[in-house]
């Protein structure tokens, strides 16, 4: 169950997480159908291999549309109906229509729960988390969580036994095949995803590239995506004088989003919070050795395997600036590659989509 259609080449996340996991429980064998709810009910999207199921968002907030209501009521007692989102209410209405009918439910939040999340709009937030949200998570069935931070902070906002840690997935095969890209005349960061300052922490990214720059280095830094913040960052780039430097490509898909992303020598992420970035599994699948912060839950596994730079702490201009020169050591002395291929194998152990689509099977049996 989704907000949206599960299209995966858009920049929703979680919608891609969604398309992903029934792609592949569909493959081990399971029957699965997606539910979405959306503005418009065209089935707009690429061929899926498996059936999905659209519901018009409720003018009524208090109510389920009757379609859904309708859905609900005619599902099998055998099933298990997994949701994707946190603080949606069309969800906890879901949720209580479930329990009615006897129909478990598994909770996934995708970084909601975490604490940088709930400083946003936190009065808010902490009101309707006490009021709606803590009922939902309490009487789930499982809650999984994508990442180390999101699970410990969870304890803090309320305390269950059914929580689950699983992160997301990769599906190499998805990746079109790229060709050996010939070395770039100057070191190049890349960046793929939303342009939103607050969790992507874009803000502290560019300020910390300027730091970079003004220590003699050379390179460039280019984000593929878009967003409401995309003017602020390119007039925040004019302000630190390093707009010459910055390629903003705008929203990208499919292979032409690859094919941009494998030209860079360094992927970053500098989020402030996230559930579990599907932008990084992507860049180290195209064998991209990757400079995270700890709010992108990915770092235990770049550390693991060797795979890029992971910074410590929270993220800020110094720290980026640090872990750049890093990066750029590497760089200068032709050892970037071997850090992506680290990268890769990360993909293909931690994060295959097959095994965790089948862990997650595994919650739903128990």
């Amino acid at each position: 169950m989704v907000l949206g259609k599960a299209n995966p080449n858009r920049m929703n996340g979680v919608n891609k997480v969604a398309f992903q996991l029934a792609k592949t429980q569909q493959e081990l064998g399971h029957e699965v159908v997606l539910w979405g709810i959306a503005d418009s009910l065209v089935h707009d999207y690429p061929a899926r291999s498996f059936k999905t199921e659209l519901f018009r968002k409720s003018s009524n907030k208090f109510r389920l549309d009757e379609s859904l209501e309708k859905a609900v009521a005619a599902l099998p007692k055998q099933a298990v109906v997994h949701i994707h989102g946190a603080f949606i209410p069309d969800f906890y209405l879901l949720a209580k229509r479930l329990r009615q009918h006897g129909i478990p439910y598994v909770l996934t939040s995708h970084g909601a729960f975490s604490a940088v999340a709930m400083q946003k709009s936190r009065l808010r937030k902490r009101l309707y988390f006490s009021f709606l949200e803590k009922t939902l998570v309490q009487n789930a069935k499982a809650v999984q969580l994508l990442g180390d931070l999101e699970y410990s902070h969870l304890d803090q906002l309320v305390k269950i036994g059914h929580k689950v840690l699983i992160p997301n997935g990769m599906e190499l095969t998805d990746l079109p095949e790229i060709l050996e890209k010939p070395a770039n005349a100057e070191l190049t960061f890349g960046f793929c995803g939303r342009l939103d300052n607050y969790y992507k922490g874009l803000d502290f990214m560019l300020r910390g590239f300027s730091l970079f720059l003004k220590k003699g280095h050379r390179a460039r830094l280019e984000l593929i995506g878009d967003g409401d913040d995309r003017p602020a960052l390119e007039q925040l780039a004019g302000e630190l004088g390093i707009r010459q430097q910055v390629v903003f490509h705008g929203a990208k898909y499919g292979e032409e989003k690859f094919r941009l992303m494998a030209q860079a020598d360094v992927f970053v992420h500098t989020s402030r919070s996230e559930g579990f970035p599907m932008a990084v599994l992507e860049a180290a699948a195209l064998g991209l050795p990757c400079l995270t912060s700890e709010g992108t839950n990915i770092n235990r596994y770049i550390r693991q395997y060797g795979a890029g730079f992971p910074m410590d702490g929270p993220p800020d201009p110094l720290r980026i600036c640090e872990a750049m020169e890093n990066a750029a050591n590497f760089y200068e002395v032709k050892q970037l590659k071997p850090l992506g291929e680290n990268a890769r194998r990360m993909v293909q152990e931690a994060f295959d989509w097959r095994r965790i689509g089948a862990e997650l099977v595994a919650v739903y049996s128990a």
